[in-house]
């Protein structure tokens, strides 16, 4: 699994992404913007949003065989429920120029806890490899 902090709920979103992809291909260097997709996801509370925006990301890559490393969140509270909209920047899995450090399998619910403490957010999250 994998810690991330932020001053800004939407940043924090992004580090959980870009630590996503970073447990599983170990760095994101190299990764072009050659496509782009958009996301999104409703969630009934913050740690609800980020397991589905998470799981959605590996998802994304399982079907798309798209690997990502640029990441715009616009986060809303409407309705009672978070709303997460989102564009992914990244290009087409290559195994000449990406290779899996770790096969994911699923973002887990276990121990998923999200912060916020003297003005900085913090997400903990643990992965089923």
């Amino acid at each position: 699994g994998f810690e991330v902090s932020s001053m800004d709920l939407e940043k924090l979103f992004v580090e959980s992404a870009r630590a996503l992809f970073r447990e599983m291909l170990g760095s994101l260097y190299g990764i072009k913007i050659q496509g782009e997709k958009r996301v999104y996801l409703e969630g009934e509370d913050i740690e609800d949003l980020l397991h589905k925006w998470l799981s959605q990301l590996l998802y994304e890559f399982e079907t798309s065989k798209m690997v990502f490393r640029q990441f715009e969140v616009k986060i809303e509270f409407e309705d009672d429920k978070f709303k997460l909209h989102a564009k992914l920047g990244g290009e087409p899995f290559d195994l000449s120029k990406h290779s899996i450090k770790k096969a994911l399998k699923a973002v887990t619910r276990h121990k998923l806890h999200v912060e916020r403490e003297r003005g900085i957010w913090r997400a903990s999250v643990i992965i089923d490899v």
